[in-house]
């Protein structure tokens, strides 16, 4: 049915007309969508052919560079042959033996092609191999800063050279230049890369824009395929003289053709040619973007074929209410809710048509529902002042039970009630209560007069409301603390004219006197804490600035109470900390303010001492006063103190000042050995901060993957064979490059950074011994133990949790410690070592004879090599007392059924002593420099080491 608003339009009907404007909007969306993923997947290719390309370019770079190393060792070998031969004859004379003898072997292996000897002005004097004129800028060049030089140049053949100086006679400097071919690093790099390589040289006397088709090729893979290539891009591409990257296709297929200077040569005279076919790569994606477009044209066709079905039912009903609609003019209201109630949608969720149908049904109820809605409204009235009777009843229960004072008073300030808890807490009965005043209440006399002219000002309407705190005592004779707030009621005819409220806050204010002087002490000694330290300064400074006269800030700090806390227990510290408190105060005693800043850290304020020889004399007795040792829960621990001193005025004129000049002056007294003290002066300061700066780039060391470990062999001096390495912790800074173990360890083990720094070196250590496992090396692994780590609770766990996930085999991890750690508290590290044991490791003691060397201990401890330390060793040849003491090392640890290992062996004639007298483990530059884990299965792998005394 059409209703009366019906024009002569033609009909179209609204699915189709959804339908075709569905499917023109999916048409738009799906070019668009075509179009994008044809551009991404173009630059995301070109992306990755230029990612290949400049990787293997940077491989190419990595082979020239090597190579050049290598030559630069060969050409090291020379000179050092040279300084072997006999001394008879010239320096001129032996090298031209050398480079004879030498040349015929090392060309044999590929080692050179070429080698010449120039003397300082030039001319050469030894030529052996290809012939080729070298520039004498090159020679100059390195007579002027001697240093080597890198050379490339082709002609008949291409060669790189590298160009070192020599000493000649009379400290004369000459020059010896070593070349090989290129070919090698040519077919290297084509193996490593499946890439085809090749080298062109432009003819002499052509300019930059000369075409590649004129250029010689030196060197290319598959040349015969790749010259037509070459010829066709320079054909159709300007090629500059800085080379680059370039595409062309050829054949039916795409190619990436990257053109690049060698290093060391003249820029436009010669190329690298690097030919990458990339054509699958093309197809493949090609094809998947035709894939994409027609899986998703489908799918978007698919799409609005079933949203047009999903929309027929919806469209329908539409059309049945909409013809229903007239009847209610009509007021056939039961026709339209049968109608209505008939239409049956099958859908999960309600929508619009569903609340049109609701909403059409509910107005066919209106009109015969006013009487029922009527009822319903008395209803909810009656409802509702139930709930009213039921908050006035909530309202008194609330008044009874709140546990605060509420009085209301009338007009003239006489009480008209008091609820449940005011009548317990003053202790009066509600009648008692209505027959006073206010004011007749016990109040303190303190503020009565104040709170009295408040309520006159509340009573005579000047203020709505007062606010007062004040004391009044109950009938027991507590003193309690009210914060009242007394208010006008506004209620026409009521006695009540205000409403008093008061709230008991004595509790609240002993908790804040107590939190008062807690935010102000150090709840473990007692002591004032920083900021009360901090306030009494300034109270200093403002003092002696009007007087005129100075003081002194102190900074103590306990030496070695880390150790005392990770060994015995944070209890026994605690204690410690408090009897140093006690006897730094018994020594102090008036004469100055002693506070605790936190840690083991302690400051003094001395503002009575009159010079600064009295104030040393203070802080001498301190330092005397810790020579006693401390006993606690049967531990018997001596604890020295380390002292910074900081004056007012001359070092500083303001509070941070005054404590960092202290604090730094105490770092000065602890690096200088502890138990001492230092008054500052400015280079403490740079020297802190750079300190300070140095502390800091440790502790993100590990995260910027700056701490390496490398590894020196341990070699049987009989077999020649690799027994073990030694795992050693390196710091490479981004800034101050390779830094000294001897610096930064002391630091990690000053800031507590030894322990997480020593889990990371044993983990990596047992990575690489697993490695090695697995490659059939069953050598020992070395690490250092750190002393903070043998007396850390964690060392144990932390050694069997690396052992169970890296799987090394616990046989071949040996842990080394120093004696000095060892001894220091046997009772806690001697258990320790036996545990180890049991576990299955074996033990070495590092540097042995530099410490206590306790050989009563020493029969005591698990262990099974005594490392010679490296101060001994060098003394063989020079010093008979310390050959002596090597050779007594090694007799004592074969008398203990140990093995003895000599460290920093670096000559034949120390090996041959070391051998002769039993010992034939060694480490040190003879055999070896410690090496990075990349060189070490090498290493290891060519075990056979040539064992000589010259």
């Amino acid at each position: 049915m059409i209703g009366s608003g019906s024009g002569n339009r033609p009909f179209f009907s609204l699915r189709w007309k959804v339908f075709i404007n569905l499917m023109c909007v999916l048409a738009l969306v799906h070019a668009a969508y075509g179009y994008y993923s044809y551009i991404q997947l173009k630059e995301r290719g070109a992306e990755q052919r230029a990612d290949l390309a400049e990787r293997d370019l940077f491989v190419l770079e990595g082979l020239v560079a090597t190579s050049y190393e290598r030559l630069l060792e060969v050409g090291e070998i020379i000179p050092l042959f040279v300084n072997r031969l006999s001394d008879e004859g010239s320096l001129l004379a032996k090298y031209e033996d050398a480079i004879q003898g030498l040349f015929p072997g090392l060309s044999m292996n590929g080692s050179m092609d070429a080698v010449y000897l120039y003397d300082g002005l030039g001319n050469v004097v030894i030529k052996q191999g290809m012939g080729v004129e070298l520039p004498v800028t090159v020679i100059s060049a390195v007579v002027e800063t001697e240093e080597p030089v890198k050379y490339f140049h082709c002609s008949e053949q291409c060669l790189r050279f590298i160009a070192i100086p020599v000493q000649l006679e009379n400290n004369k400097i000459g020059v010896m230049v070593i070349g090989r071919e290129m070919r090698d690093i040519i077919l290297e790099f084509n193996r490593q890369s499946g890439r085809d390589i090749g080298l062109a040289l432009q003819p002499s006397g052509r300019n930059e824009a000369a075409r590649l088709w004129k250029l010689e090729l030196k060197y290319l893979t598959q040349k015969a395929e790749n010259a037509s290539l070459l010829n066709q891009l320079v054909s159709q591409q300007n090629i500059v003289s800085e080379g680059g990257i370039y595409e062309i296709s050829a054949n039916d297929k795409k190619y990436q053709i990257l053109l690049k200077p060698p290093e060391g040569a003249v820029t436009g005279k010669a190329y690298w040619i690097l030919i990458e076919d990339h054509t699958d790569s093309y197809l493949a994606a090609r094809k998947d973007l035709i894939e994409r477009f027609l899986v998703a044209g489908i799918g978007l066709f698919l799409a609005a074929l079933f949203q047009l079905a999903v929309l027929r039912s919806p469209l329908r009903t539409l059309s049945e209410i909409s013809e229903l609609l007239p009847l209610l003019a009509g007021s056939a209201f039961d026709e339209v809710r049968a109608k209505l109630s008939g239409i049956n949608r099958k859908n999960i969720y309600e929508d619009e048509l569903d609340y049109l149908q609701y909403s059409t049904i509910d107005l066919a109820h209106q009109l015969e529902s006013l009487e029922s809605s009527l009822l319903e409204r008395a209803q909810n009235l009656t409802e509702r002042s139930r709930q009213l009777e039921a908050e006035r009843d909530f309202v008194t229960s609330l008044l009874d039970t709140a546990e605060t004072i509420i009085l209301t008073l009338d007009g003239n300030g006489r009480i008209v009630t008091l609820n449940r808890f005011g009548q317990e807490l003053l202790g009066l009965s509600s009648s008692e209560a209505s027959l006073m005043n206010f004011f007749d209440l016990n109040h303190d006399h303190a503020k009565l007069g104040e709170h009295q002219t408040l309520m006159h000002r509340l009573l005579d309407n000047e203020d709505n409301k007062v606010q007062i705190e004040a004391s009044i005592r109950s009938r027991s004779g507590r003193m309690l603390q009210i914060s009242w707030l007394h208010s006008i009621l506004n209620i026409p005819g009521a006695e009540a004219q205000v409403l008093s409220i008061g709230l008991d806050f004595t509790e609240r204010q002993h908790a804040e006197k107590r939190l008062v002087w807690m935010a102000n002490h150090d709840p473990l000694t007692a002591l004032p804490n920083r900021l009360l330290f901090n306030e009494k300064i300034e109270l200093a400074l403002k003092h002696s600035e009007d007087k005129d006269t100075g003081f002194a800030v102190l900074f103590c700090d306990l030496d070695s109470f880390k150790d005392v806390n990770d060994s015995l227990g944070h209890p026994v510290g605690d204690e410690l900390l408090q009897q140093a408190a006690e006897r730094i105060q018994n020594v102090i005693c008036n004469e100055g303010l002693l506070a605790r800043l936190g840690g083991d850290e302690f400051t003094i304020l001395l503002e009575g001492a009159e010079s600064k020889q009295e104030i040393e004399g203070i802080a001498q007795n301190i330092i005397i006063a810790f020579r006693q040792s401390f006993f606690i829960d049967g531990y018997e621990i001596f604890s020295t103190i380390s002292i910074g001193i900081a004056l007012y005025p001359e070092h500083g004129r303001d509070v941070t000042s005054l404590i960092q000049y202290a604090d730094v002056a105490m770092f000065d007294a602890k690096e200088s050995g502890k138990n001492q003290l230092r008054f500052y002066h400015d280079e403490q300061g740079s020297q802190r901060y750079e300190r300070f700066s140095l502390v800091n780039d440790l502790r993100r060391a590990l995260e910027r993957d700056e701490l390496k470990v490398y590894y020196q062999p341990q070699i049987d001096a009989y077999s020649g064979s690799v027994m073990g390495v030694e795992a050693l912790l390196r710091w490479q800074h981004s800034e101050l490059g390779m830094i000294s173990p001897a610096k930064f360890i002391p630091l990690a083990e000053e800031q507590g950074l030894i322990i997480p720094i020593g889990e990371w070196v044993l983990e990596q250590a047992c990575t690489q011994g697993r490695k090695l496992q697995e490659q059939g090396f069953n050598i020992r692994m070395g690490v250092n133990i750190a002393g903070q780590q043998i007396m850390h609770e964690s060392l144990l766990p932390a050694v069997k949790r690396v052992i169970n996930e890296t799987g090394i085999d616990p046989g071949l991890l040996d842990l080394e410690v120093t004696e000095n750690f060892l001894l220091r508290q046997p009772e806690v590290t001697i258990p320790k070592l036996h545990k180890f044991r049991e576990m299955g490791l074996s033990l070495s003691m590092d540097d042995f004879g530099t410490g206590y060397s306790s050989l009563s201990y020493l029969k005591k401890l698990p262990l099974n090599t005594l490392k010679i330390d490296q101060s001994f060793v060098r003394d063989i040849g020079i010093d008979p007392e310390g050959e002596a003491i090597v050779k007594a090392i090694i007799v004592l640890a074969k008398s203990l059924g140990l093995e003895a290992l000599a460290e920093g062996v670096e000559t034949s004639e120390q090996l041959s002593y070391l051998r002769t007298h039993g010992c034939h483990l060694i480490q040190g530059f003879y055999f070896s420099r410690p090496l990075p884990e990349e060189e070490l299965p090498e290493f290891v792998a060519n075990q056979a080491v040539e064992i000589s005394f010259e």
